[in-house]
């Protein structure tokens, strides 16, 4: 009979929209590492050196902290945290870029556990994370600066 229904066989109807929404932005915050904050890496221009390439950061760089930012002695004054950010994925600063934004966190072996962009630390790299890494980092790799952007746990 076409005007019966029966049990279990309800109407099926699409999802709403807001619940689609909501598992999309669940999926992406399970896929961004817990801990982390975002870290602005730059490289001073070279204009008497050879024509720029793209400067390639690997998985694991270490910034350590070189005193504020607004302290124009403050790698002279000794005033250093001992916090270590590293990066948790490689990431390439473009060819005429400055600057690249990547997801870091801070290494366990660091005193502080949070830094904030108002804090106005400023970062240098300091190496890898991976003791056996073989490949010793570039020249503009050294260079490297950066600056927290908003807060890292």
């Amino acid at each position: 009979m076409p005007g019966l229904r029966r049990p279990g066989l309800a109407r099926i109807r699409p999802a709403p929209r807001g619940i689609a929404g909501a598992l999309v932005a669940l999926a992406v915050l399970a896929a961004t590492p817990a801990h982390a904050g975002w870290f602005e890496i730059c490289r001073g221009l070279n204009l008497g050196g050879p024509s720029m390439q793209a400067l390639e950061v690997p998985k694991g760089s270490l910034f350590r902290d070189n005193g504020r930012a607004d302290d124009p002695l403050a790698a002279y004054g000794g005033e250093h945290w001992q916090l270590r950010l590293e990066t948790l994925y490689r990431v390439a600063v473009p060819q005429l870029g400055q600057c690249v934004r990547v997801l870091v966190r801070i290494t366990s072996d660091s005193a502080p556990k949070f830094v904030a962009a108002s804090d106005g630390r400023r970062f240098v790299y300091a190496g890898s994370a991976d003791l056996l890494d073989a490949v010793p980092p570039s020249e503009a790799l050294l260079s490297a600066q950066g600056r927290v952007v908003d807060s890292v746990p």
